[in-house]
């Protein structure tokens, strides 16, 4: 029998915030030796043996975009089809794909930009093995693709062994340790490195920018990328927007409070912030090549938005639309706008 949904009122407070959820969920099942916890429309999900063995729904969305065909029920199988299809949180699971499976996800961007060379090598996650450091475009995008973010795995043998063999660097603990993964990148002689990082319950972003530049490992330029923002505290949030080069804001309305400080938004539903060179220089990677030489122009003294539609309030624009980007798949519209500007669909409740 599936779980009712918790009521979607009930607020964030230290004792129900993501990273302490997440930790009692953790001890709870501590004893299994096969445990993996993501996270589906706010709720943190339970696999262990290829089965849901558990939904804590505290921070639990009414509706997401980006799962719009999810209803408040199917939280569960929704993991059972990516279980099924993709052999995700088993030894079945895919590692390599090439095709676009989110017009504006992370593993799209981090594809395109190792294919065209813009960086080296990609520190992600993956639901088996934990932190993983390859270099290769279609195994960031075979174990991003479709993923929602992973907040806790352990080993799955024959998993390693697939990443293994297409030479990517993982641990064998299955630890999820973006520092480590960073480190290790560099030692292994990467310099251009993009890292993901969980906003609502990862790495400190303070220590990952010490491997920024040179470091007793190596010299590095670290491009960090801000993921899982849904039910980010407000100090994390604004830790993201300080320290990282480009995050997605999932349903967290502080991540939206402080896309203020951005220099370009993506999309109004679910946006992108991007607030450094390094952000945007995925961005230019992702696109046509009319769209890199008109991101590589704009003035930086200005804030912009590219937009999937002409129809947002025009309290935020500042003139019509400059001119159409690419993005992966999607057109865009670029305008000179006052950032953040909402969306008409979101995800809801923020949190």
């Amino acid at each position: 029998m599936k779980q009712q949904l918790n009521s979607f009122s009930m607020p964030a407070t230290e004792n129900n915030s993501v990273p302490v959820l997440l930790e009692r969920l953790i001890a709870r099942y501590r004893d299994r030796a096969d445990l993996h916890i993501t996270r589906v429309l706010g709720c943190l999900v339970v696999i262990s043996d290829g089965k849901v063995i558990e939904v804590e729904r505290s921070h639990a969305l009414r509706c997401c975009p980006l799962q719009s065909f999810l209803s408040k029920a199917d939280v569960e199988n929704y993991i059972y089809e990516k279980i099924h299809q993709f052999g995700y949180f088993t030894s079945r699971r895919e590692i390599t794909r090439t095709d676009i499976a989110i017009p504006f996800g992370t593993s799209e961007m981090l594809m395109y930009a190792l294919r065209k060379k813009v960086i080296d090598c990609a520190v992600v996650v993956c639901d088996g093995a934990g932190t993983v450091i390859t270099s290769r475009e279609d195994v960031v995008q075979g174990i991003g693709a479709r993923m929602n973010g992973l907040f806790y795995t352990t080993p799955i043998k024959e998993v390693q062994k697939k990443l293994k063999d297409a030479g990517c660097i993982i641990f064998d603990d299955a630890c999820i340790d973006q520092l480590r993964g960073v480190r290790e990148a560099i030692k292994a002689g990467y310099k251009r490195i993009a890292v993901t990082v969980n906003t609502a319950a990862g790495e400190s972003f303070s220590e990952l920018r010490k491997f920024d530049g040179e470091t007793e490992y190596g010299t590095a330029e670290l491009t960090i990328i801000a993921l899982c923002a849904t039910s980010a505290s407000k100090e994390r949030a604004q830790e993201s927007a300080n320290l990282t080069d480009i995050a997605w804001s999932c349903a967290s309305r502080y991540m939206r409070e402080f896309g203020k400080y951005s220099f370009l938004q993506i999309t109004a539903g679910i946006p992108i912030f991007v607030f450094t060179s390094r952000g945007l220089a995925l961005v230019i990677a992702y696109s046509d090549e009319q769209g890199a030489i008109t991101l590589k122009a704009l003035d930086r003294s200005k804030q912009y938005l590219l937009a999937t539609t002409q129809s947002y309030d025009s309290k935020y624009f500042k003139g019509e639309a400059i001119s159409l980007v690419a993005l992966g798949n999607r057109k865009l519209y670029l305008f000179e706008a006052t950032l953040p500007v909402p969306g008409k669909s979101t995800p809801e409740p923020l949190r």
